[in-house]
């Protein structure tokens, strides 16, 4: 009889008792706070929601807003023009501290970006994209500014994974085989989106000249999108801290997820095949070499 981890059961165990209790209070903080979730000198950010996953989104704007950086301008773009127009009390609540809601057609987890991309009046500042999904630390953001100051021109984020060619140099092992991410900034990196990613102005406007060839080759995966543009440009991707992060998920938030879809029935596999060009597997492999010599 396998004896269970008593330390991993504990945490477990505890974990489903904090993490519903962190979102109740929050909700509380929702309810009565009347303060800005808003600072001028802070980055952009943008997110977007779908589904069951509107009536709590709210929760991980309040995450963000308690951050000890705030952003200038939080961005959440819905595809259901109702839910723009008339937004639940919580959503409605936001807006009154600072919150915007876009109506953006539908392009999936690209949407949270998109929008911003080709309508933005400029990149002076990094914009920053967030999932729906998550319990962002009061010091998620600044860490990761302060990362970015050190490499201003490289997209920074909390988790990313290491790609992995063939032997040959003319494809990629599975994406479930990959290892973490190293510190970089690396051609070699793909950042995951769920723990925050930042987008430098420079990237922005890579992005902005690149226009919707997602929609053809990768629609489900806009960590796919944006590493095939950084390594075709040159544009490394680097971690924030030494070791990739999850941070806390919202509870019952995975009831509806792309992860099903995209890694458990192999179809980042699929898109990343779709994506890549001979042209990224030169850069790729070149990128190891000069690791090698390291």
């Amino acid at each position: 009889m396998k004896i269970p981890n008593v330390k991993s059961y504990l945490r477990n165990h505890l974990t489903s008792i904090l993490l519903p209790l962190r979102a109740f209070r929050l909700g509380l903080r929702n309810r009565f706070a009347s303060s800005t979730i808003l600072d001028p000198a802070g980055p952009t950010i943008s997110m977007t929601t779908y589904g069951l996953r509107l009536k709590d989104v709210h929760i991980v704007i309040e995450t963000i807003a308690k951050g000890t950086v705030r952003p200038s301008r939080l961005m959440l773009y819905l595809d259901v023009e109702e839910d723009v127009l008339h937004p639940n009390k919580a959503l409605e609540r936001l807006k009154k501290r600072g919150l915007e809601i876009h109506l953006a057609e539908n392009l999936g987890p690209h949407t949270k970006v998109q929008w911003w991309i080709q309508n933005a009046p400029d990149f002076s500042r990094p914009h920053i994209i967030v999932d729906d999904d998550i319990f962002y630390p009061k010091w998620w953001l600044k860490r990761m500014l302060e990362a970015a100051k050190q490499e201003p021109t490289s997209i920074m984020a909390y988790r990313a994974h290491r790609i992995v060619l063939t032997d040959d140099k003319k494809g990629l092992t599975p994406y479930t085989s990959w290892p973490p991410a190293i510190k970089g900034p690396s051609l070699l990196n793909l950042a995951t989106g769920c723990s925050g990613v930042l987008l430098p102005p420079n990237f922005l406007q890579i992005m902005r000249e690149a226009g919707d060839g997602f929609l053809e080759t990768c629609p489900r995966a806009d960590d796919i999108w944006h590493a095939f543009q950084s390594i075709e440009h040159g544009v490394g991707i680097g971690l924030v801290t030494e070791e990739s992060i999850h941070f806390d998920m919202i509870p019952g938030s995975q009831e509806q997820a792309l992860h099903t879809t995209n890694v458990s029935e192999q179809q980042n596999d699929v898109q990343l095949r779709q994506t890549f060009l001979p042209s990224t597997y030169a850069l790729l492999a070149e990128e190891e070499r000069l690791l090698e010599q390291v």
